[in-house]
């Protein structure tokens, strides 16, 4: 945060102080577009460092050449911050990231065009209990649905699951009214999306993995099928080139190389052996989280799978170990880089990324439903 703090001091700086250094035609842009100053060896970047919805322009030869670009196009409107890399390439902010920070980096030069937002008014990375507050405490919509498994987000900006050997049924995603329900297979055990194409397991004895597009679900594009009798969550990695199966009957994440939409072929190696996986949630390439679940397992933590030196290693957290009869189903970072547990018996348990520390816990209270809160938090500022 130290970062942070010299650029707030970066306010205090005029155009005027930057004019001196830049050739006339960026002179001009500044006398039209105020912009309020840079700082060399930082970067403004989103907390997860995905930056999805910067811009990305090359071969410049210094920092005022990317700003004269980007203030004599229609960009100059909406820009909010450049970082200019010794390799001469600019990224450009037109929106703010959901979360976002500023960072000592000393390959960078950050240039700042607007007035951020004040730290204080919506602290959902540095204020939990604020965060968990606001969010406990907003309005909430419930839709009955039995035995929802897996719940998704797709591109038709729908809320999914698929009941436990159920329908599969799409709900508007803020008003929970069902839009579409649909017994597409007979025994369900899980859906999981991506890019467009749901993957809906049907486990009547061994699986089938169906791959359906999401405007289409009279039939499947293609079909996998698993030898195991039950198939949890699916996740993608390495640029979309390696699929993760929990096959939860098995002991097993299966690993298979994706050759295209329709062809999925058993990767090296094919399998690791985990106790009853369940949710499969990849924060990159190489660190996976791993839940289990089963209605008659042991108690057991969340698993982590690393690659090291072209090696996958099994390890687990132990401080993430369930009580009594709960159980963890699913778990997802949020944008704050806070691990988030869905446990049975419970509701959430909030952890720092490595699930030593225990930040929160929110008891839910809920069966047969689908609970949905608002709590109207547009932009996050610290």
């Amino acid at each position: 945060m130290e970062a942070y703090s010299k650029i707030h001091l970066l306010y205090l700086i005029s155009a005027s102080k930057v004019i001196g250094v830049s050739k006339i035609s960026l002179k001009k842009a500044f006398k039209v577009h105020n912009f309020l100053g840079r700082m060399a060896n930082s970067r403004f970047t989103s907390v997860d460092r995905q930056n999805q919805n910067s811009l990305w322009f090359s071969m410049f030869n210094n920092w005022y050449e990317c700003v004269c670009m980007v203030l004599s196009s229609p960009l100059s409107s909406t820009a909010i911050a450049i970082n200019m890399y010794r390799n001469g390439s600019c990224q450009l902010f037109v929106t703010l990231p959901l979360t976002y920070t500023m960072e000592i980096n000393t390959n960078s030069t950050l240039i700042l065009f607007k007035q951020l937002p004040a730290r204080n008014l919506a602290p959902c990375c540095s204020n939990l209990s604020w965060l968990m507050t606001k969010l406990s405490t907003s309005p909430q919509i419930s839709a009955n649905m039995t035995k929802p498994t897996f719940l998704i987000l797709d591109d038709n900006n729908y809320l999914v699951t698929v009941g436990y050997r159920g329908p599969l049924v799409q709900f508007n995603r803020t008003t929970l009214n069902v839009i579409q329900s649909s017994l597409v297979v007979n025994d369900a055990t899980s859906i999981s999306y991506h890019n467009g194409f749901y993957y809906l397991a049907d486990c009547p004895s061994n699986c089938v993995i169906n791959i359906l597009l999401t405007k289409n679900l009279s039939f499947p594009i293609a079909s996998i099928p698993i030898t195991t009798t039950v198939v949890r969550n699916i996740a993608f990695i390495r640029n979309n080139s390696l699929m993760l199966i929990a096959s939860n009957s098995k002991n097993q994440t299966l690993f298979f190389d994706v050759l295209s939409t329709t062809n999925y072929t058993p990767s090296t190696p094919s399998f690791m052996t985990v106790n009853r996986p369940c949710g499969v949630q990849a924060v990159n390439d190489t660190f996976i989280y791993i839940t289990s679940w089963f209605a008659s397992t042991t108690i057991t933590p969340v698993s982590t799978l690393t690659y090291t030196n072209n090696t996958w290693l099994l390890s687990s957290l132990p401080n993430t170990t369930p009580t009594g009869s709960q159980k963890i189903f699913q778990t997802t970072i949020d944008s704050c880089g806070r691990l988030w547990l869905a446990i049975t018996g419970l509701g959430i348990r909030i952890f720092d990324p490595w699930g030593n520390t225990l930040l929160y816990e929110w008891s839910v209270t809920t069966a047969n439903k689908i609970l949905y809160y608002n709590p109207n938090i547009l932009q996050c500022t610290s």
